[in-house]
């Protein structure tokens, strides 16, 4: 309980320029600054035509003019930073103004106790209004901020898990391969050393942000493949042919990595006479509901292999992608894997043009 908000206090916290910034990126809704507006003016209106009498001073429709207007610039700053100390300092000044207002109307001249009463009114409403509007405004940002704090760990989290799953299962089997063919002088022993080497330069730095552009994954899935093929011989063939339209586009590390992965383990590995990986990228044309201005980065990994088993469901490593995949990019994004039309299995990543920022969060 914060005994401070149900006095009709503050809470203690300002926020940094950084933290608004980060939580509040952009001003108000039009229609919410539309909607406030016409509601303060009925409000206005309605307390002067109470006030009105035939001895009205002058100076008496200034007044609530310029209470209300101080109010409302009050309220936008509050808005904008509800540590504001102009906003606060208003708000502290108001019973004074409030006391004075009916002093006016009880005991001093020109002014009847009728638009007193009006006056303090005003005073009263505003009052209320800036107070709701401070602590309001602290609590979303509080809200959004601890959200965006979670939000963030989740990513890391993910991207750990998938930096660990991508690493033990093939690196020891390849250097199992490596160290065998040195002792044995095999010569496809330096192609392969060069495209491990190339794979972990790739790899390594790549889980250190939330996401990368499309053309650092293609290095890393180009060096996986040759080590593969390196491993496997001919019974690995692949093809990578992708836009150079789709190569700055952004997504999480190691998601394409992780579908050409299980391309050839449950693909090529399982089968004799080996198999074909392709991996294509192309912009597409998609529905209005699909992607922003109807156009979409697609991503395609098809194996040659027998396709997805009856009853096939996500493992880890894709359900991790799909984790990394909603929180970078919410619901805009879309992963979908099944059996290829020619047979083998398909996945393909879709991500619109352009992407929508990362983690969008409605205004209230």
């Amino acid at each position: 309980m914060d005994w401070r908000v149900v006095f009709m206090l503050f809470p203690r916290r300002r926020f940094t320029a950084d933290e608004l910034r980060r939580a509040v990126p952009r001003r108000a809704n039009p229609t919410l600054v539309v909607t406030v507006a016409i509601n303060l003016c009925l409000v206005l209106l309605l307390l002067f035509l109470f006030g009105r009498s035939g001895s009205t001073p002058g100076w008496y429709p200034l007044a609530m003019l310029g209470g209300a207007v101080t109010l409302a610039v009050a309220g936008a700053m509050a808005w904008d930073n509800p540590g504001s100390t102009t906003a606060r300092v208003i708000y502290c000044a108001c019973p004074l103004l409030a006391g004075l207002v009916l002093a006016l109307g009880w005991d001093g001249p020109g002014l009847g106790r009728t638009e007193a009463t009006a006056l303090w009114l005003l005073v009263l409403i505003g009052t209320l209004a800036l107070w709701f509007v401070i602590v309001h405004r602290h609590q979303y940002i509080e809200i959004r901020l601890r959200e965006m704090d979670e939000r963030e760990r989740a990513v890391e989290m993910a991207q750990r898990l998938a930096a660990a799953q991508l690493a033990p299962h093939f690196l020891f089997n390849t250097l199992a391969s490596l160290q065998h063919w040195v002792h044995t002088q095999d010569p496809r022993a330096a192609t392969l050393l060069a495209a491990l080497t190339g794979y972990l330069r790739a790899t390594l730095p790549m889980f250190s942000r939330a996401t990368h552009p499309a053309a650092q994954e293609l290095q890393a899935v180009r060096h996986y493949l040759e080590v593969m093929q390196a491993r496997l011989g001919a019974r690995l063939e692949f093809d990578i042919e992708v836009e150079e339209a789709v190569q700055q586009q952004s997504l999480p590390p190691g998601l394409l990595l992780t579908l050409v992965e299980n391309a050839v383990e449950h693909g090529i590995e399982p089968q004799l006479q080996g198999g074909r990986v392709q991996l294509h990228g192309r912009v597409h044309d998609m529905p209005a509901a699909v992607g922003q201005a109807g156009r979409a980065a697609v991503f395609t990994v098809q194996d040659s292999g027998p396709g997805p088993a009856p009853g096939f469901s996500d493992g880890i490593g894709l359900a991790n992608c799909r984790e990394r995949l909603a929180l970078t990019h919410g619901t805009a994004a879309r992963l979908d894997i099944g059996p290829a039309p020619e047979g083998g299995c398909l996945a393909s990543l879709t991500l619109p043009l352009p992407l929508p920022l990362p983690l969008p969060l409605p205004l209230p």
